[in-house]
């Protein structure tokens, strides 16, 4: 099969690590693939260029862009394509007009959010649904707000979750943390609280440093590592510094090593507004880390409480802090919730098996 997925780029990002791990495991399975950036190629477009996939752009101008048009319904034809596969709202609806002349090739879209539709984006979006053969939700949550908004098309609407490549995730070990602590410059009895999110409002991080402050007035020890970047950098440190926290916060950046760097950390932590099928949370749990996440979005279909980590609610600060603060002084709990959140990702957080869903989909009509 032939499968040519639509994104708008490549850029660092949980959507973009989901499509490339996709793309590589279809590959292994025997499809040909390639992908189109709506935008611009992005950091990891290199990524699968490596493994000689294709990866076309089409620089795509300020609103209704044409030209944009006529690239993806010359590259479906060249590309011989069986299915198309568009990632979120606005590659569908282009794709939809790209395959105008194309009736006979599918059309799978992948809403990997959930946060709701400005009122344009909705109409548009609605409108590509008759052309669209199947919907997808990351989430239980997310398949059913599509289904709240659009209750026509719920019949093509389904939900399947984020995989990720197990094999790439070092366990936590003593070890691994002890590197860790020696590559960061750290004392031996440090113990790490870590986050893996883009810098912005909707991650909530500042609530994060917030608590931070609290933790360390009972555990001198704790460390918050923050590995991502983004708008909101600035304004998170100057809020670090304002708390006396500068040796306390370690903003690491984005970093290729992520993988590395979890197997060293001791709890994993996501304080987000709101949250789809958060890959930050599959490779947590992949590492083997207990974790601490908001009740939003899809966080809870990964994280269950009292068995692999704790939930709180978003914005209570409090609360997050009390819960961190059981993970991080009780090392029996962590070690369990560890065990747990690895056996999860081996059953349910397999890209091999995202695949072979996707595969299913893409062979079946409505």
């Amino acid at each position: 099969m032939r499968i040519l997925h639509v994104v708008e780029s490549l850029e660092v990002g949980g959507l973009e690590r989901v499509v490339i791990d996709l793309v590589l495991q279809q590959q292994k399975d025997g499809h040909e693939c390639m992908v189109v950036c709506l935008f611009h190629k992005g950091t990891l477009a290199a990524e699968l260029e490596e493994q000689e996939t294709p990866v076309a752009c089409c620089d795509k101008k300020p609103g209704l862009d044409i030209s944009v048009i006529r690239y993806l319904s010359k590259t479906i034809d060249s590309f011989s394509s069986d299915v198309v596969h568009s990632h979120n709202i606005t590659s569908n609806y282009y794709c939809v007009l790209a395959l105008m002349t194309h009736r006979g090739r599918r059309l799978v879209n992948t809403r990997h959010g959930i946060g709701r539709l400005p009122g344009k984006m909705k109409r548009l979006f609605g409108i590509s649904l008759y052309r669209t053969n199947w919907v997808v939700g990351v989430c239980d949550q997310a398949t059913t707000m599509l289904q709240e908004l659009y209750p026509r098309w719920r019949e093509k609407m389904r939900t399947i979750t984020n995989g990720i490549v197990l094999d790439k995730h070092p366990l936590r070990t003593e070890a691994n943390h002890q590197q860790l602590l020696r590559t960061l410059n750290l004392p031996e009895d440090s113990l790490i609280v870590s986050i893996v999110a883009r810098l912005n409002p909707v991650k909530n991080h500042a609530m994060l440093i917030e608590a931070m402050a609290h933790i360390v007035k009972e555990l001198p020890q704790a460390h918050l590592a923050i590995i991502g970047d983004g708008p909101t950098r600035q304004v998170l440190r100057n809020q670090a510094k304002q708390l006396s926290l500068e040796d306390k916060v370690l903003f690491l950046g984005d970093r290729r090593d992520v993988p590395e760097l979890l197997a060293g950390m001791d709890v994993f932590v996501l304080p987000s507004l709101q949250e789809g099928h958060s890959i930050s949370l599959l490779e947590a749990c992949a590492a083997g880390l207990p974790i601490v996440a908001t009740n939003v979005g899809g966080n809870a279909e990964i994280v269950n409480e009292g068995v692999n980590g704790l939930l709180t609610e978003s914005g209570d600060v409090q609360d997050l802090t009390d819960k961190l603060l059981l993970l991080l002084k009780n090392k029996a709990l962590r070690e369990e919730y560890g065990r747990n959140s690895r056996s999860w990702a081996e059953k349910e957080g397999s890209v091999k098996t995202m695949a072979a869903l996707y595969q299913d989909l893409y062979t079946h009509d409505a």
